[in-house]
């Protein structure tokens, strides 16, 4: 009789815990990362709009006579690196979601 009672209680722990670890992952999953901020998207209505990606076309200037030597893409940053005119080498950055250029890193040769 004590055994068949230790094992109920046992059990019971067991399913509790159980049931703890589920609800935790369900949280964890459809409730976000509190820490970063960041959470799934979540439509407002029944139909969600579709999304929309990249940004079209764009021109960025960059300085005359300058060609594309190597690209490099880090999270949401295009950098672009150039050889200039005049042999000197440049770093252009550019944001990889919206095209808009950040800024230009001429290199010193010295």
């Amino acid at each position: 009789m004590k055994l068949l009672k230790a094992s109920v209680i046992i059990m019971g722990v067991l399913i509790l815990v159980g049931l703890t670890v589920i609800v935790v992952v369900i949280i964890n999953r459809y409730g976000g990362d509190q820490a970063t901020g960041n959470s799934p998207a979540r439509p407002t209505s029944a139909i969600a709009a579709p999304v929309e990606r990249g940004f079209g076309e764009r021109a960025i200037a960059i300085p005359k006579g300058a060609e594309t030597v190597e690209t490099r893409l880090d999270g949401n940053r295009l950098v672009v690196r150039l050889r200039l005119a005049d042999g000197a080498t440049a770093l252009l950055f550019l944001d990889s979601i919206t095209g808009e250029r950040l800024g230009l890193v001429r290199l010193d040769p010295r």
